[in-house]
């Protein structure tokens, strides 16, 4: 069966609506011609230059990334710039984007779900079920030390950063990304302990002296989990439709190391 990047948007849009995403938000196709044939896809977090080269040397016809590969407006698309050089080149290599944010966060299945998941959070439900941001569960580790190096060994994480506040751990927040706007809705719904990532110091001041055990996991590896979820989601799909489409994962360095 011949598949079509337009085909795989309308899988897209089923998934991961684009609806969930927040107004500020840039998501859909992001570049590329619709009726382009599709035999490869690689899913990302981000463009960047080694997911470019890895899906030249793939012979992808599709990036999916996570984080929007276009998300301010462009005045224009030259190669001045290291982002729009990156878009440069994919357009000339016939390679389409197709980004999936916040709607990715929001969606069942998405982010938050897949997070919760690996932290084996149990009675998942959303944190704001308007919204469908971030989610709270529960879990047996009761320890925040010890949940903490739970988490850093469930994602993978190359470190994870824990503010203690003394509490158990028992009802947890989980938000992927950077989710540290979410700390007095946390407070609100009785969470001890929230993970997410990119923590600035005076959030984390904030939530411990509010009562909440904040983990710092780490901006990429809460969000990573999410690629393998949606290539099984995404690879059930076509075989259901007869369509044989390669689906890999890329590559991406950690950006931000402790050395």
């Amino acid at each position: 069966m011949s598949v079509t990047v337009n085909d795989i948007i309308k899988l897209l849009k089923e998934m991961v609506p684009k609806e969930l995403a927040e107004k500020w938000d840039n998501v859909g196709l992001m570049l590329g011609r619709r009726e382009k044939p599709v035999k490869s896809i690689m899913l990302a977090l981000d463009i960047t230059p080694e997911v470019v080269e890895q899906a030249l040397a793939r012979k992808a016809d599709l990036i999916i990334t996570h984080h929007p590969a276009i998300f301010k407006k462009l005045g224009s698309i030259t190669d001045d710039n290291w982002q729009q050089g990156l878009l440069l080149k994919l357009a000339e290599s016939g390679i389409a984007v197709y980004s999936a944010h916040t709607n990715m966060d929001c969606a069942a299945s998405g982010v938050n779900d897949v997070l919760a998941a690996r932290l084996k959070l149990n009675d998942v439900n959303p944190l704001d079920e308007e919204s469908g941001l971030g989610r709270l569960g529960t879990t047996d580790i009761s320890d925040a030390e010890e949940f903490a190096a739970f988490a850093k060994k469930a994602l993978k994480a190359e470190y994870v950063v824990l503010g203690n506040a003394g509490k158990k751990v028992c009802k947890v927040l989980v938000c992927g990304g950077a989710g540290s706007e979410l700390i007095e809705t946390a407070k609100e719904k009785g969470a001890d302990t929230m993970v997410t990532g990119d923590v600035r110091y005076h959030d984390a001041q904030n939530a411990v002296f509010s009562g909440i055990n904040i983990i710092d996991a780490g901006h990429q590896a809460t969000e990573l989990p999410i690629l393998e979820k949606l290539a099984d989601r995404l690879s059930a799909r076509l075989a259901d439709r007869n369509a044989h489409i390669v689906i890999t994962i890329a590559a991406e360095t950690l950006l931000l190391r402790h050395i």
